[in-house]
C-alpha cells in the first residue's frame, strides 16, 4: 500500500506585487537610514517644530516604515493579506508625506509621493491579476 502526503500550496503572488515588495523594501529601508541618521546622528540638523507635532509624527513616521519593510520581507503572508498590508502602508505614507512637506518644509517629499503612486499601480494591478 502507498501512502501519498499533501504538500500544502502556497498561493504564488503575481509579479506585480513582488515588483511592489521590492520598491517598497527599498524605500523602507532608505527611510531607515534617513530616520536613524536625523533622530541619532545628527538631531542638530534636523527641524524641530515641537513635542506635540514632532512626537505623532515621528511615530507616524516610524510605523510605516516598519510597515513598508514587513511588507516586502515578511515570509508566509498570502498574496491578498499581503496587498492588503501594502494598500495600507501606502495610505499612511501618503498622509505622512503630506504632513511632513508643509509642516516641515520637506519639498523633495514629492519623491515619496510618486514612489507610493507607482507602489499604488503595483498592488491595484497584482489585485486585480488574482
Amino acid at each position: 500500500m502507498t501512502t501519498t502526503t499533501a504538500v500544502p500550496t502556497t498561493a504564488r503572488q503575481p509579479r506585480t506585487l513582488l515588483a511592489a515588495r521590492i520598491l517598497a523594501g527599498a524605500v523602507g529601508v532608505v527611510q531607515l537610514a534617513g530616520a536613524l541618521f536625523f533622530l541619532v546622528l545628527a538631531r542638530e540638523e534636523a527641524v524641530w517644530i515641537g513635542p506635540l507635532v514632532d512626537v505623532p509624527v515621528i511615530a507616524l513616521t516610524l510605523t510605516t516604515i516598519v510597515l513598508k519593510i514587513a511588507f516586502a520581507l515578511a515570509p508566509r503572508v498570502s498574496p491578498a493579506r499581503r496587498t492588503t498590508v501594502g494598500l495600507v502602508t501606502v495610505a499612511l505614507g501618503v498622509v505622512l508625506t503630506l504632513i511632513k512637506v508643509p509642516v516641515y518644509d520637506e519639498p523633495e517629499g514629492a519623491v515619496f509621493l510618486v514612489v507610493d503612486a507607482v507602489i499604488l499601480v503595483l498592488l491595484l494591478v497584482a489585485r486585480r491579476a488574482r
